[in-house]
């Protein structure tokens, strides 16, 4: 394919502390976009993940998106300044490109003067790409030591994270930079640990918190977790706390003042370390379904709960329920309970997964869906194949062409035998991939092995179903079902099970049931 029919994806990330480094997002899209007008490339569309770091490919949109677009084909190679644009870590480098290449995708750094499309280029990726991962690593180590360093001299690392407290940068000498109490916030950290030490517990302080519309420091609603997380942090009491070179966790005196006393300090300790010695009474009945219920409201997980009653007989009854995690940790001011009743939800659940999984039609679903995903990762090798051969002819008659002008005389010999191995090179090449290209394909299963193991499978799943124990059930559970979502009016007949990718993500919509079926 010539420059002329190829299309380019340009790559450009920046860290916002690499702005002044001539990584800046207009450098990189310049050099780009110049490098593909001189050489005539077509631009497909410009990927940029601003103030994104480069250690893992997780959290840059940008960058799954140009991936998304290399596995439908819509660009033919991906050119960036320089490969620790893509990734600072080997493995992730290394992904990347397996990704393109699997696709035809070729990957070009202009700063390293790297194809891929080369045996030589592939060796200078590897090495290009560790030595990425160790300036990543060495840039990580460097930040450790001189954290542990300003921490082991009682100085603030925590920036704007730790409500209470506002970090004070002083732009003109860093030096200068220093941490102050912020009275408002201060007052309401104050009151945590008042709240606490006077006996409320951590669900309660969150919701009273809530309820008054505070927020933490990264302005979200509190929960348990972020309560305790207060009432344990020792900047509160004028302390710093690090982890040395041994992995120990060290506690030192910090520059700033504190928020609250030893003492309140203190009692508040001692109460953690009492509530945090288990029941003797703890609840062993099994929950299969929690986590795999979504809260009707806010879409969290739903978490075990029980509610004991006693009736007019004198009798102590236990009632269980499903509840949303979010009202357990954060209380009424940041969602609904939304009670499902835990036995009538389970029966329902096993009942619909029953019927789901011996119903007639479930293996051909699976066995369709397992085909059209094959035939559509097989489409791009097809056509790849396709293109191989169109150019094979091709080669093969530019062969016949050249022995054509030999014998009238317009080339000599020596031009004939260079044009000959010219040819013979490419033949060679194309050869080759087009034997990758079919060793892919024969990797693949036949479509009647596909048949006879999805069917296997789900001879398999149905006796296990009838008599697994609370955790394997539990477990099976997990293999099958992604989430379960329960709708508005909180009835479980109504809810829709999305499967996991065992079931190909297939959903499995409320199916009636009558009576008490067994398979």
């Amino acid at each position: 394919m010539n420059h002329e029919q190829q299309l380019a994806a340009l790559y450009i990330r920046v860290s916002t502390e690499e702005q002044v480094e001539g990584f800046s997002l207009d450098v990189q899209r310049l050099a780009l976009l110049d490098h593909c007008r001189n050489a005539q490339i077509g631009v497909h569309k410009v990927y940029i993940d601003a103030g994104r770091s480069g250690k893992s490919i997780e959290g840059r949109p940008a960058l799954c998106e140009l991936l998304e677009d290399a596995r439908s084909g819509r660009f033919q190679q991906v050119v960036c300044l320089r490969l620790n644009r893509l990734s600072r870590k080997l493995a992730d480098l290394l992904h990347i490109f397996e990704l393109l290449e699997r696709h035809g995708v070729a990957l070009r750094s202009l700063t390293e003067d790297l194809q891929t499309d080369t045996p030589m280029g592939k060796f200078a990726l590897q090495m290009s790409g560790a030595v990425a991962e160790h300036e990543r690593r060495q840039i990580a180590q460097n930040v450790r030591h001189s954290m542990q360093r300003r921490s082991r001299l009682g100085r603030w690392n925590s920036g704007n994270q730790v409500l209470g407290y506002r970090w004070v940068t002083h732009f003109g000498n860093p030096h200068l930079s220093y941490v102050e109490i912020v009275p408002e916030e201060a007052k309401q950290v104050f009151s945590i640990f008042e709240m606490y030490a006077n006996g409320l517990g951590l669900k309660a302080i969150a919701n009273r918190l809530n309820n008054a519309d505070y927020k933490t420091k990264r302005g979200k609603a509190f929960y348990s977790i972020s309560v305790r997380g207060i009432l344990t942090n020792v900047n509160y009491i004028g302390k710093i706390t690090y982890t040395d070179e041994n992995n120990s966790r060290k506690i030192v005196d910090g520059e700033h003042g504190p928020i609250v006393s030893t003492e309140l300090w203190e009692q508040v300790q001692q109460r953690l370390a009492g509530q945090a010695t288990p029941s003797a009474k703890q609840i062993v009945r099994p929950f299969p379904l929690a986590g795999l219920l979504k809260c009707p409201t806010c879409g969290s997980s739903m978490i075990p709960c029980h509610v004991n009653r006693r009736r007019k007989n004198g009798i102590h009854s236990k009632s269980f329920y499903y509840i949303c995690c979010r009202y357990n940790s954060g209380g009424s001011a940041v969602c609904l309970p939304n009670h499902i009743p835990a036995n009538e939800a389970e029966v329902w659940v096993e009942s619909q997964l029953r019927h789901f999984i011996t119903h007639p039609n479930i293996t051909e679903r699976l066995i369709a869906e397992i085909n059209r995903r094959r035939d559509k990762k097989l489409q791009p090798i097809r056509q790849r194949i396709v293109q191989i051969d169109k150019q094979t002819s091709s080669l093969k008659n530019r062969s016949l062409r050249c022995y054509e002008l030999f014998e009238d005389g317009h080339i000599d010999a020596p031009e004939l035998r260079k044009r000959l191995g010219e040819i013979r090179s490419e033949l060679t090449i194309l050869e080759e991939e087009r034997q990758e290209l079919e060793r892919a394909v024969a990797e693949q299963p036949d479509r009647s092995i596909l048949e006879a193991s999805v069917r296997q499978a789900l001879d398999n799943f149905r006796p296990l179903l009838r008599s697994a124990v609370p955790e394997q059930q539990k477990k099976l559970y997990r293999s099958l079902i992604n989430k379960i979502i329960v709708p508005h009016n909180q009835d479980i007949t109504k809810a829709t099970i999305q499967g996991t990718s065992a079931l190909l993500n297939l959903q499995i919509p409320p199916i009636p049931v009558k009576g008490n079926e067994s398979s």
